[in-house]
């Protein structure tokens, strides 16, 4: 054989050579997975997402709507003008602790104003409180709205009727807003959650954001209740 055929017969099995292997790498990744996001619990299809959140918010907007006909909001007994109140010292809960705790439980609930009762939903951006924001159907924006600040009562032992009027209408105002924006707002939610795979998978599967911290503050509260009564 010539020099040149050689040449060129070398050049040709190199190139078979590598086609093969290219076609092992391939078959190779394959057979290893996609990205390590859907190889840990399959692509989130944003139609399914969309569809599961949109189920989630109407939820979401009838306990609340339940909450505002109930007519019975914290007493603001501890700063003038305007505060939040997470829950007053009769115990109830405002509007956005109240959405909190048909999930997580008053006890939880109350566990997160133990921590702050004060605390504004506007200043959270990480955290159990977040995650559960992201898994509301709401919008960030929206449970801010929703979390109306209370007036300081004239008369703290009862509730002034002009208070719980204001109160009622905003939360009416409230719910107008959500309504209108139904749609906007809904894709809104379904971008923030898409940000966030672990939990849109959760919601996939029918589960919303675990309340982390607060559940292991009233396990703490518990245990010691029964160290201090062991017969109970």
């Amino acid at each position: 054989m010539s020099r040149s055929r050689l040449a060129t017969f070398l050049l040709s099995m190199s190139l078979l050579a590598g086609c093969g292997s290219a076609a092992v790498r391939g078959n190779d990744a394959h057979v290893a997975g996609p990205d390590p996001i859907v190889a840990q619990g399959g692509s989130i299809d944003r139609a399914q997402l969309r569809s599961a959140l949109a189920a989630r918010r109407q939820q979401s907007l009838d306990r609340f709507l339940a909450y505002r006909e109930g007519r019975v909001y914290p007493i603001n007994t501890f700063d003038a003008g305007l505060q939040h109140v997470w829950r007053d010292d009769a115990g109830h809960l405002c509007a956005a602790a109240t959405l909190i705790s048909a999930d997580w439980g008053y006890e939880v609930a109350a566990a997160i104003g133990a921590e702050n009762n004060f605390i504004r939903l506007a200043d959270v951006h990480e955290g159990p409180l977040w995650d559960w924001v992201l898994t509301s159907g709401l919008t960030h924006q929206e449970v801010v709205a929703i979390q109306e600040p209370m007036m300081r009562e004239p008369d703290v032992t009862t509730a002034d009727p002009l208070e719980i009027a204001r109160l009622y209408g905003i939360y009416t105002s409230v719910e107008r807003q959500v309504r209108t924006m139904w749609d906007e707002n809904l894709d809104a939610a379904v971008d923030a959650l898409m940000a966030r795979p672990d939990l849109a998978r959760a919601m996939l599967d029918g589960h919303v954001a675990a309340p982390g911290r607060f559940a292991d503050a009233v396990a703490r509260t518990e245990a010691a209740a029964r160290v201090r009564a062991p017969g109970a």
